[in-house]
């Protein structure tokens, strides 16, 4: 779903695909979601490379 919807998480796919295979390359990208929610949750700061347009559909749908 993140490589979907992500820039940066499709590209860390595509590389590791690649190299290593689609099985592993999903493991990968769990891993590195692990990571990445670990650091915002620690540093409590928002995630840095979310799409801006489809974050305000969601916010705005929130509101309702």
């Amino acid at each position: 779903m993140a490589v979907r919807h992500d820039e940066r998480m499709r590209g860390f796919c595509e590389r590791v695909k690649l190299r290593r295979g689609s099985g592993k390359a999903v493991v990968a990208v769990a891993c590195e979601m692990l990571k990445v929610i670990w650091f915002i949750l620690s540093r409590r700061e928002p995630y840095q490379s979310r799409n801006e347009g489809r974050y305000g559909v969601k916010l705005k749908s929130l509101v309702r």
